[in-house]
């Protein structure tokens, strides 16, 4: 809650402490696991639109999307990690990478919060909308 609250003392201490990622990664991954939930969700309820030959390539796109969340969520977090680091060194920080990638994975707890309100309303509001049915026959006429 101190990370909330008063990020500033919650890294002073942070500081003092052994180097752990284990509380960043669990951050980015259950980030990681809302959203690809939400893709997959909202992937399916568009296929549900489309002729069933169409529609088992919107659903090999979500299981893509999905790996591609997963791996993306952590690259965004090595990228950041890595300007943050690279800035401070410019600045001559003092520090280690380590440290600066723990520290730059708590920075996703804002997004995994607002994620945790916003996506599951979102889902709601999907879930109630009627998707039209489009036929092959329309498709071919007018794509």
């Amino acid at each position: 809650m101190e990370l909330i609250t008063n990020p500033d003392r919650f890294f002073a201490k942070l500081k003092q402490k052994e180097i752990r990622i284990r509380k960043p990664v669990t951050i980015v991954l259950f980030l990681t696991v809302i959203v690809s939930t939400y893709q997959y969700f909202l992937i399916s309820k568009l296929s549900q639109a489309f002729p069933s030959e169409i529609a088992r390539f919107f659903m090999i796109g979500a299981y893509i999307g999905i790996v591609g969340s997963f791996v993306g969520m952590f690259a965004v977090w090595l990228i950041l990690a890595v300007i943050t680091h690279g800035l401070s060194a410019f600045f001559n920080g003092k520090g280690s990478f380590r440290r600066t990638f723990e520290f730059t994975g708590y920075g996703f707890l804002p997004s995994l919060i607002g994620s945790a309100v916003t996506i599951p309303m979102l889902a709601y509001y999907v879930s109630q909308a009627e998707v039209p049915r489009i036929s092959l026959a329309a498709l071919q006429q007018n794509p």
